[in-house]
């Protein structure tokens, strides 16, 4: 097992991306602490952790919130006594619409959740595997989105821009301290949040996900969309001991669709 008895906080574990890298990491022997702000998509992921034979705590938060945050940290240390593994993959879409139509409201609630919310969360598994003093993980997830500017998507775009030199900046301060600090930024992953941000897209083209991105105007070698298992595999990797030596990377898992 690769991540046997190490303890590992995953924001947004009640669906997606979460939901896949929490199933992975019960199979590797990791001890879980899921966060979300949808009780009912966590008590669905831990049901199925547990069925995997996984210990696992949940706490509904919004990773937005200082005291939130710091509160899940606090239950995660005093429960298991110890933090590994942080995994900032809670985040949400932009509704698509030109920079211009943007709202004050839209523009900073994205900013709270995707950029904020990983600070907050990177502070806090710093701190604590600081005080640790014998290492640990923090891997965040961004987005293709974070290196090319996607239209009617700009504070999205933003948001995942920040979290990757963030992540670099924080990767140069901690690694001393063999704290490794990675980014994965994923593609078209067939998750709730995706569908969120293109169904109207999709419904008014009569099509399906996985035939209007293949037909998009950023096509995918590999010929078809990823899930959340394809990223849940690569977290993984870089949650091990195999990855000990990587840090401060932004890593594509985007079949091919962006390869800088």
């Amino acid at each position: 097992m690769l991540l046997k008895d190490r303890v590992a906080i995953i924001t947004g574990g009640g669906s997606g991306i979460g939901q896949g890298v929490a199933g992975r990491f019960a199979k590797e022997g990791a001890k879980l602490m899921l966060v979300d702000l949808n009780p009912a998509g966590l008590e669905e992921t831990a049901a199925q952790v547990k069925d995997a034979g996984a210990e696992v705590e949940t706490f509904e938060a919004d990773v937005s919130v200082t005291e939130q945050v710091e509160a899940f940290f606090a239950k995660t240390v005093e429960h298991f006594g110890r933090l590994d593994i942080c995994v900032n993959n809670a985040g949400i879409g932009n509704p698509p619409a030109p920079l211009v139509q943007m709202t004050d409201e839209g523009f900073d609630r994205t900013v709270a959740v995707n950029l904020r919310g990983v600070f907050l969360c990177m502070r806090a598994a710093g701190r604590q595997m600081l005080q640790q003093g014998d290492g640990g993980r923090i891997i965040s997830v961004a987005s293709q989105a974070g290196k090319t500017g996607f239209a009617f998507l700009s504070p999205y775009c933003a948001t995942k821009a920040g979290v990757i030199l963030m992540s670099k900046a924080m990767a140069k301060e901690v690694g001393a301290s063999n704290i490794t600090v990675n980014v994965v930024c994923p593609g078209t992953i067939d998750t709730p949040l995706l569908h969120g941000t293109l169904d109207p897209i999709i419904e008014a083209q009569g099509t399906t996900l996985e035939e209007w991105a293949l037909k998009s105007g950023s096509p995918i070698p590999l010929n078809r969309i990823g899930y959340p298992r394809d990223v849940a595999n690569l977290i993984t990797f870089l949650a091990s001991d195999d990855a000990d030596y990587m840090t401060g990377q932004a890593i594509n898992i985007s079949g091919g669709q962006e390869m800088h």
